[in-house]
C-alpha cells in the first residue's frame, strides 16, 4: 500500500528558510509590545544563506580523485534577481565557502563575490563529505557540485552530481540491484538535532517491503550510506523516495554497474521532481548506445501513460511504444534508442495518475569500458541556471541539450565565465516549439574550466543539461549536470495560534519554484 508523506511540525511559525527547496518551520512568540495585527499572507524576503552538501570526496592516487564548485551566477547575468557583492547594512557578510562535515568554521576554500567560483581538489583519502555554505549577497542564486574522475577500475568514467541542500523528500528513479548493479543512497545531516528517514523502494512488481530502510536515525553533522542492495537484493529496477519524519537531511544517489571487471557505467543520478501527471525528463544524449526511460507510479492505482519525444525536428509520438499502463507501485523501462535514431531529445510524459521518471543514456561500444549520464523529471527554468564547472581542454567536449514542450519558440542567453568572475563568450539560442537544440560549448581556446549561466526569455517553458564528454583512449566517459533555477527568495510565514500546533504537514513550497 502507498503511504501518505506525512511529517510532525510547528504551526505556528514566523520564519523561514527555502533551503533544497524546502521551506523550513521554527517556532516563535510575539512580544507584548508587537502589535496584534498581524499580516495575513506569508511574505518573500531575499535569500540570506543556504547550505549545500557534496556526498562524497572520493581520492585513490593515481586514479581517482574529485573536485567541488561553488558559485552565484554574476549579477550582470542573474536576470536582475539579485544585487552585487556586499548587501544592505544589517545583512551578513558575503561568503561562499567549502568545508568539511562537522567543521564549517574552517574553510577549505572561500570566495566574497558572486562572480567568482570558490573551488576545491579533493587530493587525499579519507575525505569528509564537504559542505558548501552561503551567506549574504552570495547566497540568492548559489549552486555547488561536484565531479569524480576514475581513470581505471570498476568505477570508471565521470561522475557527476549537484550538492543538495536540506530538505524533507527527495526521489531517485533508475538504479537497481541486478547483478552487476549497486546503488547507494547518501543521507546527510547538516543541522543540530538528528533527523529520522524512511526510504520507500519500488521495483518492477510494486512497492518492496522493507523494514530494514524505515525509522534510520542520522545524528547531527553525520552522514549515513545506504547499500540499495541489501534492501531489495532482486530488484531490477528501482525507484527510491527518501521521507524525513523528523528534521531534514541531503540526498543523493550513486549507481554504477560492471560486467565481471568492466566498467559499464557509474554516475549520480539527479534527484527528480516529485511525481505529478505531466512531467518532462530533458538531456537523453545523441549518438549510438542504449537510452533507457525509467518510470514509476508510486500511486494505488494504474497509471495510464503516453509519451511524446522532444527531438530536433519537433514532437512526436513513438509509433512502437505506445500508451503504457504501469501497475500500482510499480517501476517500467523504456527503450528509446530506435525512436530516437540517434537524436538529442527530451522526453513528456503524460499520465492520470502521479508518476516520476529518469533517463539513461550510455556510451560506449564493443567489450571495452562503457559509461553512463543519467538525467530526471525537472521543473522548467524560472530564471538563470548555472552549472558551476565545466571542463574543456584535448579530447573533452561540453553541450546544452535544451528542450521546451511549448508550441511557441523559447529563447535563452548562455554566457560563460572564468573561475575569476569573467565572462568569456554568450551567445543567444532558439528552442522551437516542442522540439530539443543541442549547442555545443566553445570556450576560448587554453580555458580548462569555466561555468555556465543559462538565462531563458520569459515566454515558454525551457529545460536543459549540460553533457559532458571525455574521449579517453579506452572508450568515451560521460556526465550530466541538470539545469536548474537557484533559489533566491525564501518564504516567511505568518504566524497563526493553532490549537493542533505541534501535528502538522509539510509546508507547501514557494510558487515560484514549481
Amino acid at each position: 500500500m502507498n503511504r501518505p508523506i506525512v511529517r510532525l511540525g510547528v504551526v505556528a511559525v514566523v520564519a523561514a528558510v527555502l533551503v533544497g527547496g524546502v521551506t523550513l518551520l521554527s517556532p516563535a512568540l510575539t512580544s507584548a509590545g508587537e502589535s496584534a495585527q498581524a499580516p495575513t499572507r506569508p511574505t518573500r524576503v531575499p535569500l540570506d544563506r543556504a547550505t549545500f552538501v557534496c556526498p562524497e570526496s572520493s581520492y585513490v592516487s593515481g586514479q581517482t580523485s574529485t573536485d567541488v564548485a561553488a558559485v552565484a551566477a554574476p549579477a550582470s547575468v542573474d536576470g536582475g534577481q539579485t544585487n552585487a557583492a556586499g548587501g544592505a547594512a544589517g545583512t551578513p557578510e558575503a561568503r561562499l565557502a567549502v568545508s568539511s562535515l562537522g567543521t564549517p568554521t574552517t574553510p577549505v576554500a572561500s570566495v566574497d563575490r558572486r562572480e567568482r567560483v570558490a573551488t576545491y581538489a579533493v587530493r587525499k583519502t579519507q575525505t569528509p563529505p564537504l559542505v558548501v555554505t552561503a551567506h549574504g549577497s552570495v547566497a540568492p542564486g548559489a549552486v555547488a557540485g561536484q565531479l569524480t574522475r576514475t581513470s581505471t577500475g570498476p568505477l570508471r568514467g565521470l561522475a557527476e552530481t549537484p550538492c543538495s541542500g536540506p530538505g524533507a523528500q527527495f526521489w531517485f528513479v533508475g538504479t537497481g540491484s541486478e547483478l552487476g548493479r549497486h546503488g547507494r543512497v547518501y543521507l546527510t545531516n547538516t543541522d543540530e538535532g538528528s533527523a529520522q528517514v524512511d526510504l520507500r523502494l519500488y521495483d518492477e512488481k510494486g512497492e518492496v517491503d522493507s523494514d530494514a530502510g524505515r525509522g534510520l536515525t542520522i545524528a547531527a553533522g553525520r552522514q549515513q550510506v545506504v547499500e540499495l542492495d541489501k534492501l531489495a537484493p532482486t530488484s531490477k529496477h528501482l525507484a527510491v523516495a527518501v521521507v524525513a519524519q523528523r528534521g531534514r537531511v541531503s540526498a543523493a544517489l550513486r549507481d554504477d554497474a560492471v560486467k565481471g571487471e568492466t566498467a559499464v557505467g557509474v554516475d549520480w543520478i539527479p534527484s527528480a521532481t516529485p511525481p505529478a501527471k505531466e512531467i518532462v525528463v530533458p538531456g537523453v544524449a545523441s549518438g549510438d548506445g542504449e537510452r533507457v526511460l525509467t518510470i514509476v507510479a508510486p500511486e494505488d492505482s494504474t497509471a495510464s501513460v503516453n509519451l511524446s519525444l522532444l527531438a530536433a525536428n519537433g514532437s512526436f509520438r513513438p509509433a512502437d511504444l505506445g500508451d503504457l499502463e504501469i501497475k500500482p507501485g510499480a517501476v517500467v523501462e523504456v527503450p528509446l534508442q530506435n525512436a530516437l535514431r540517434k537524436q538529442a531529445g527530451a522526453v513528456r510524459i503524460d499520465s492520470d495518475v502521479p508518476v516520476t521518471a529518469s533517463v539513461r543514456s550510455v556510451l560506449g561500444s564493443g567489450s571495452g569500458p562503457h559509461d553512463v549520464a543519467y538525467t530526471s523529471a525537472a521543473r522548467a527554468l524560472s530564471g538563470p541556471a548555472v552549472v558551476p564547472d565545466t571542463r574543456g581542454g584535448t579530447g573533452r567536449t561540453s553541450s546544452l541539450l535544451l528542450s521546451s514542450p511549448s508550441q511557441q519558440a523559447v529563447n535563452a542567453a548562455v554566457t560563460l565565465v572564468a573561475p575569476d568572475g569573467r565572462q568569456l563568450h554568450t551567445s543567444r539560442v532558439t528552442v522551437r516549439p516542442g522540439s530539443t537544440v543541442e549547442l555545443k560549448l566553445e570556450p576560448p581556446k587554453g580555458t580548462e574550466r569555466y561555468a555556465v549561466v543559462v538565462t531563458p526569455d520569459r515566454g515558454g517553458p525551457l529545460y536543459g543539461t549540460r553533457l559532458l564528454v571525455e574521449n579517453a583512449k579506452d572508450g568515451p566517459m560521460v556526465s550530466s549536470w541538470p539545469l536548474a533555477t537557484g533559489e533566491t527568495t525564501a518564504v516567511r510565514p505568518v504566524a497563526r495560534a493553532d490549537i493542533g500546533a505541534g501535528i502538522g504537514v509539510e509546508a507547501p513550497r514557494d510558487p515560484i519554484f514549481h
